[in-house]
């Protein structure tokens, strides 16, 4: 997309959330969505966040994205498809926009204001350039786990530099990046750099989370390394939050597959 045409996307409404859920391992039950946006465009359709979200990062657009998603989510959460299902909601910051004093601010603004307690909102650092600033990000991170937000540190996988430094500040969450969840079963340096890191992180006091399940198998040999948490394919293709009551609904009824 053209330069004007993001400004415009941003003006005129056009981003939406998703929700893909997360779940227990243990039994299955849904306790979260992943907010995601999407860009519904009028001429296009709805647009996947790798058609646009890069581009507006670029642009010095994320923190205007970033809010409008975060908006969107927590009107979602307070309407009448998500209010009294008690799940928590997780959204995506992107560095520059984690590391901004007012960008945390306008979140809790927003938070308050949409009458949500702080411990059912996850921030997701998603790594869109590498961490230069530790001290930087451990304020940010700080401020928000002393509002009691949770954060969480997303697509963790052999590219993400210094992943040492990053367990030693205050996250409460990993997220294992879905490119490697899905070749667990078949490629055993995969499957060892998953455990070491799963490992890892339940040494640093973080709950582990595998994105990119999409099989009874990959489930299975996640549950086996100890992850308590599942997102993918096999529960959930992400969804407008109109879907995601009679999702629920049918996921409860139905025998689990899992």
């Amino acid at each position: 997309m053209r330069p004007h045409e993001l400004h415009d996307a941003l003006a005129a409404a056009m981003i939406e959330a998703h929700y893909q859920p997360i779940l227990s391992m243990a039994d299955g039950t849904p306790f979260a969505l992943e907010a995601l946006a999407r860009l519904n465009h009028p001429k296009l359709g709805i647009l996947s966040p790798d058609r646009f979200v890069p581009q507006m990062e670029d642009a010095g657009l994320a923190a205007r994205l970033t809010e409008l998603v975060s908006h969107q989510a927590f009107a979602d959460m307070t309407g009448a498809a998500l209010i009294g299902h008690g799940l928590r909601v997780t959204i995506n910051f992107p560095l520059d926009v984690l590391l901004a004093p007012t960008a945390l601010d306008r979140l809790e603004e927003q938070r308050i204001a949409a009458g949500i307690a702080a411990d059912l909102v996850v921030i997701e650092l998603t790594e869109s350039r590498p961490v230069d600033e530790f001290k930087v990000l451990r304020r940010s991170l700080e401020w928000l786990r002393a509002r009691g937000y949770r954060v969480a540190i997303d697509d963790v996988g052999p590219s993400v530099p210094q992943l040492g430094p990053l367990l030693d500040l205050p996250f409460t969450a990993l997220k294992l990046d879905m490119e490697l969840v899905r070749h667990v079963e078949t490629n055993p340096d995969i499957a060892c750099f998953l455990q070491n890191t799963v490992d890892l992180a339940h040494a640093h006091g973080m709950s582990v989370i595998a994105e990119g399940v999409e099989t009874i198998g990959i489930w299975r040999r996640m549950k086996t390394m100890g992850i308590r948490a599942a997102q993918g394919y096999l529960v959930a293709r992400p969804m407008s939050v109109a879907l995601v009551p009679d999702w629920l609904a049918a996921w409860k009824a139905a025998p689990s597959p899992i």
